[in-house]
């Protein structure tokens, strides 16, 4: 393959990728202003699930697929070749359906174990992706190993786009038609089945396309060898395990925020959890055995015994049988429900009290009694925060570590194929200090302006606000860390050493498990941030020590000093401007979210261009460096440089010799 089609290949997945991964942020927001912060918690709780057991059940056979297709097409070998991807597909519709199959059993345990078993149905809407996900991930890792990316970029997009719609729509309709806000989870959670369909319906439209040149030349092929699937997955599965637990990483971080939030930071006393159909509960903090199972009411509302679970929180039922109501009494505050009537609390209709089929004992909805418990539902509204607010925002700086990761790896594999040391050692602290140099700034501005970010994109409680505003601040600061690691994990794949990132993504997870139990109790939902960014760190503290084992690295050098000092400066204008926004806000007559959308733009163009011109006068990057950045960044410089706003270098453009792709 020409180096030219590697490139494009290469630049079509990663601007797939980014436009996939920009949609996937921007769901959240919609979302989080239909179904409120405790309902982003539910559907973090059903995505974080599935997100780790789709990197399971593929067990990161695509990418392996992907260079055993290269290799045998590359010598003629095409029945090999189809023999491999066949076995593959084979291996991806079996896992797909186990998953699916533990993921629908799974769901009202995991649910519970969360603390939020209103989660079950958003858990169980998700399941179906997992049928077809695996297969879409092995297609892709076909086409892939034929350099043709187009199928893996369009499906890409497609899969965002669908997947996207539906979750916004569905839930605004189910709304309407009166369903609960567990259901509207459901139905965004649904957005994944229909990408996952689109998606397929993409890679099969060009997989029949590819099909007639596929046979001719299977049958221009004279012999062949035929492989067994023993030997197939063998080599297979050697490749790709150790790309599945460094994959891993991040998801396994936010599946373990999501398994342990609730748990740690909601005290034993207001603690239910239920499994519909089975009698035993966890109310209260204490293990009960309840007199009747737990129902869902029209396949949408779990219902449970009032007067069981009320007297196991420490309230009091009366009946007035005359009327046919019941008083539930708890800290000096009385509910009076009527039966077969709707249950109102805090405004929301929750279903009705009525008496379970042949029996006299009231089953009332399950929210009657979340909705009363303020640690709870604090610990709900603060955990849907980091999942649905904070993961989102800290997802935009990763985006270049990314690319940049993509497209390290295989400058580092060449230079280290050659024995190039002096190569590898130039690109491999190069690669870390583009990740620096550029992740940084993004890290920092969201970071300072995390207050107008939040007030221009989300919708939050006047009591909630600055908390809010606080997660998403910390959060993203952690992901300096999170962009350094991503980068030194791909430079360690350019060297041959998928093994090692493994390792350090186990540590790193350790530290991350350990952490969450050390800190919550401590510090609450910055503990577990805490915890997060200290992963992160002893992650790319592992990755960069041995990838000095191979060649000592110089990320910064002398430039530290005046790097340090441009983000410095970067901090105090953002901090600046947004102290002053709080003075002038009561002065504008203007819509809240809109004079938070013009303060976050202006931050960004000051703070920003500060910090840019900052990094050049202050030394913080060698002039001369400006010729591994893309064309449209190194022409923004020249035009900069003419008008003095940055120092000069002095080689014409069209003399420079481009560096990463």
């Amino acid at each position: 393959m020409k180096k030219n089609s590697f490139l494009k290949g290469t630049l079509i997945l990663t601007l797939a990728a980014i436009v996939a991964r920009l949609l996937g942020v921007a769901q959240r927001v919609p979302l989080q202003h239909i179904m409120g912060n405790d309902g982003m918690n539910l559907y973090t709780i059903s995505y974080n699930i599935y997100g780790m057991l789709l990197i399971v059940a593929t067990l990161g056979v695509p990418s392996a697929l992907s260079k055993q297709i290269s290799e045998y097409t590359a010598i003629g070998k095409y029945h090999e070749a189809y023999q491999t991807y066949r076995a593959a597909r084979n291996f991806a519709l079996v896992t797909g359906v186990i998953m699916f199959f533990i993921m629908m059993a799974a769901a009202p345990y995991y649910a519970q174990y969360t603390l939020a078993p209103q989660a079950e149905l958003a858990i169980r809407a998700i399941a179906p992706a997992m049928l077809l996900f695996p297969l879409i991930a092995i297609m892709r890792g076909y086409f892939q190993g034929l350099q043709y990316m187009q199928p893996t970029g369009l499906s890409q997009i497609i899969e965002q786009i669908l997947r996207v719609a539906t979750a916004v729509a569905l839930p605004l309709l189910l709304m309407y038609l009166g369903y609960n806000k567990d259901v509207a989870v459901a139905g965004a959670s649904f957005g994944a089945v229909m990408g996952s369909i689109a998606a397929c319906a993409v890679m099969i439209y060009f997989y029949k396309k590819k099909r007639a040149e596929q046979k001719q030349r299977l049958r221009e092929q004279k012999t062949h060898t035929r492989l067994t699937y023993r030997e197939i997955y063998k080599k297979m599965l050697r490749l790709s395990l150790p790309i599945t637990l460094s994959a891993l990483a991040v998801p396994l971080l936010y599946f373990i925020d999501s398994s342990t939030g609730l748990r740690l930071l909601v005290p034993h006393d207001e603690r239910i959890s239920v499994v519909a159909q089975h009698k035993e509960a966890v109310i209260g903090g204490k293990d009960i055995t309840l007199p009747i199972a737990p129902s869902l009411y029209q396949n949408k509302t779990t219902m449970v015994p009032l007067e069981a679970v009320g007297s196991a929180m420490g309230g009091t039922v009366t009946w007035d049988k005359a009327h046919q109501q019941a008083t539930y009494t708890k800290n000096g505050k009385s509910f009076t429900l009527q039966m077969n009537k709707m249950v109102i609390v805090n405004n929301r209709a929750l279903g009705p009290l009525q008496l379970a089929e042949g029996t006299n004992i009231a089953m009332v909805p399950l929210r009657f009694f979340t909705e009363q418990l303020s640690a709870y539902n604090d610990a709900m509204e603060t955990m849907g925060i980091l999942g649905g607010s904070a993961q989102s925002l800290a997802g935009l700086p990763i985006i270049f570590a990314i690319a940049l990761s993509s497209s390290i790896i295989p400058v580092v594999s060449s230079a280290h194929s050659r024995r190039d040391e002096k190569e590898v050692q130039r690109m491999s602290s190069m690669a870390l200090r583009i990740a620096l140099i550029t992740g940084v700034p993004a890290a920092l501005y969201l970071t300072v302006a995390a207050y107008p970010v939040n007030g221009f994109l989300f919708s939050n409680t006047a009591e909630t606000y600055t908390k809010a505003s606080l997660i998403i601040a910390c959060l993203c600061f952690g992901t300096i860390f999170q962009i350094m690691m991503m980068t030194s994990s791909g430079i360690l794949q350019g060297l041959g050493r998928t093994d090692l990132p493994m390792r350090h993504v186990a540590v790193g997870i350790a530290v991350k498990w350990a952490g969450n139990y050390l800190f919550a109790p401590l510090l609450g939902i910055y503990g577990i941030i805490l915890a997060t960014s200290l992963c992160f760190i002893v992650i790319m503290a592992l990755n960069i020590r041995a990838i000095n084992h191979y060649s000592r690295l110089s990320i910064l050098g002398e430039k530290w000093r005046g790097f340090i000092l441009s983000a410095l400066l970067l901090v105090a204008i953002g901090l600046g401007i947004v102290e002053a926004g709080f003075i002038i806000q009561p002065l504008i007559p203007m819509p809240a979210f809109l004079f938070f959308g013009i303060e976050s733009i202006i931050v960004a163009l000051f703070s920003l261009a500060g910090y840019g011109v900052a990094l050049f006068w202050l030394k913080g990057i060698d002039v001369r460096e400006i010729t591994y950045f893309p064309r449209v960044a190194q022409k923004a410089y020249h035009v900069l440089a003419r008008y003095r706003i940055v120092p000069a270098f002095a080689e014409p453009l069209d003399q420079q010799k481009s560096g990463l792709p």
